[in-house]
């Protein structure tokens, strides 16, 4: 019987980058399907894909050892996928599963076309020798280039990390703290006092509320009026109806109030207003839940 020697180098490089690149494209697909994700699911959805390059290496540096069952295609084009996806983004309602393993395929076809025609064209006019290194470097540039070109992702993540900051709403004893976007388009003014206006996701604010605020709120929100709305005396002088024009509207009304200090810091650099009203807005701002509020350039004092 014939001995088999195999060095485990090449493998074991091979499935540490592969898992790299897994989870980076698994972190693509989150990012283009607005998919929560964190990144041990990533780390652990990637390593699913890095340990079956390793069994693709380790069958080739043995001369088809595996051959019988890692090459198959219910293998690597349906069971690798969907485990990895699974364990990345569980649990999964059918149809958002189908959604995402779509965005999974779709970038991954067009990863393989893009290293074929690479491979093509070096193959008849270069003659360059492209490392396992550079493959591995190509194939991540790849998969910015396609979520940038594609659907903005890159500029939009790079877009937020410029314009997020911290920022801190004290009233009443109260203090949330909370991420927003600085929204260059958010000119919403109270009409009474002309005050700026941050508009913060109301499920992260109604837990601090008075039940009668959280009441009339519910009302106005469903487009009623009534007149046995009572509130609080101390809330009366403090809360506000902002009407506007945009965040999914043509023509709506938010409810919002003046805290006594709503705080920004801006690096080493804070920014404290108490001339400003926080307005209540009912839907997610973020997909990926990376801000809970707007703040307008004029809270910066810009």
């Amino acid at each position: 019987m014939d001995m088999v020697k195999v060095y485990l180098d090449l493998p074991i490089s091979g499935a540490i980058l592969g898992w790299i690149q897994d989870g980076t494209l698994l972190w693509m697909v989150g990012q283009i399907s607005s998919a929560r994700v964190a990144w041990p699911r990533l780390l652990l959805g990637g390593a699913i894909g890095g340990a079956f390059q390793f069994m693709l290496l380790l069958n080739q540096a043995s001369e088809g050892l595996l051959y019988h069952w890692v090459l198959s295609p219910l293998i690597f084009m349906f069971l690798i996928p969907w485990l990895m996806v699974t364990a990345a983004f569980f649990p999964l309602t059918l149809r958002r599963f189908l959604t995402i393993i779509g965005y999974f395929y779709l970038l991954s076809f067009l990863l393989s076309g893009i290293h074929w025609g690479i491979d093509s064209l070096n193959q008849r006019y270069f003659h360059w020798t492209i490392t396992l290194w550079w493959r591995f470097c190509l194939h991540l540039a790849f998969i910015f280039i396609l979520g940038e070109i594609g659907w903005g992702v890159v500029h939009r993540k790079v877009w937020d990390q410029i314009c997020l900051f911290p920022i801190q709403i004290q009233w009443q004893g109260q203090n949330l703290k909370l991420n927003a976007l600085l929204d260059t388009g958010n000119r919403l003014h109270d009409p009474l006092t002309k005050v700026p206006v941050i508009v913060v996701e109301f499920n992260h604010i109604k837990d601090l509320l008075p039940p009668e605020v959280l009441k009339m709120v519910d009302h106005l929100q469903r487009g009623e009026l009534a007149d046995d709305l009572a509130i609080p005396l101390y809330w009366e002088e403090r809360v506000r109806l902002l009407p506007f024009h945009s965040l999914g509207k043509e023509h709506g009304l938010m409810v919002g109030f003046r805290p006594d200090r709503v705080s920004v810091r801006q690096k080493n650099q804070e920014y404290e207003s108490n001339n400003v009203v926080v307005a209540f807005y009912n839907r997610s701002l973020s997909p990926e839940g990376s801000f809970q509020a707007l703040i307008p350039p004029a809270i910066l004092g810009t």
